[in-house]
């Protein structure tokens, strides 16, 4: 009895087999027709699977889009000889298996996407860090006086910056960096706020003080400002100073753009992650 009811079941499923009907794409007309005829005997769902999954083989076959628009008749051919004699089950699984790959594939890029922009996350967070440190450490190198005036030159008024510096550092020091406002009390906006920076001829040793007279480009806005105000101020604080080796000792530069440029990655790093956890494998 078992027997007889194992040979039936073996039966029933090849009868199954046998009466599931396949995509004939040995024409245009019989592949249209064949695919309808498929699409009328399955249910709903399955037959949103069954045209996601043509359109998945048919997009893997198509591959470049630029060469497959030189190679159009070859392209199809490529995808009938893929559908042709395939079930609905069989287009569905072929389907599946494409569009899992594909999605393992994005889901590759994002992870490496993810891990780059975290690293340059934390390099520009170790640059902020360093820069705080360096603020505190750049104040033993100060700016005893400041002030900002026109002297007459040869045939016009030129800009001065008169600084005297003192290096209260350890190291000696071949080149400072400086942000300077020039800016009028009273006044919200300020006339100049610009960087600028000196080579010490011989360096400044510790314990050293000097006085620089520097004069900027006849270009640039240190030049234009006014010349008939007589309570300019001028602010001026250290950002950065290079050793002997001509390399920084303290740097506290971190730019606007580095903190616009955090705030985007933080941003993107949120976005990342978001897509990443909405794929299921």
């Amino acid at each position: 009895m078992k027997n007889i009811i194992v040979v039936l079941s073996l039966l029933s499923l090849l009868l199954i087999g046998c009466s599931q009907k396949r995509i004939d794409s040995t024409s245009e007309e019989s592949m249209k027709s064949s695919i309808e005829t498929i699409k009328e005997t399955l249910t709903e769902e399955k037959k949103v699977e069954f045209e996601e999954a043509i359109k998945a083989i048919s997009l893997a076959e198509i591959g470049n889009i630029f060469e497959a628009a030189a190679n159009k008749e070859g392209i199809q051919r490529k995808i009938k000889d893929k559908l042709n004699g395939k079930t609905a089950d069989e287009i569905i699984a072929e389907g599946n298996r494409i569009i899992t790959e594909r999605k393992k594939k994005e889901h590759e890029q994002l992870v490496s996407e993810l891990e780059e922009k975290n690293n340059e996350l934390k390099e520009l967070e170790n640059k902020m860090n360093e820069a705080e440190t360096a603020k505190a450490n750049l104040e033993k190198f100060k700016v005893l006086r400041s002030r900002f005036y026109y002297q007459k030159s040869s045939f016009l008024e030129e800009a001065v910056i008169e600084l005297t510096v003192k290096n209260e550092t350890d190291k000696a020091v071949s080149r400072a960096y400086f942000e300077g406002t020039l800016a009028t009390p009273g006044r919200t906006i300020p006339w100049v706020q610009d960087s600028f920076n000196y080579q010490i001829s011989g360096g400044l040793e510790p314990g050293e003080k000097t006085t620089w007279k520097l004069t900027p480009n006849m270009f640039s806005d240190w030049s234009k400002a006014p010349k008939d105000k007589g309570n300019l101020v001028l602010t001026v604080n250290v950002t950065r100073i290079d050793g002997a080796d001509e390399q920084p000792i303290y740097n506290s530069e971190f730019s606007d753009y580095d903190k616009e440029r955090m705030d985007k990655l933080k941003q993107t790093i949120s976005e990342l992650e978001s897509s990443i956890s909405e794929y299921k494998f």
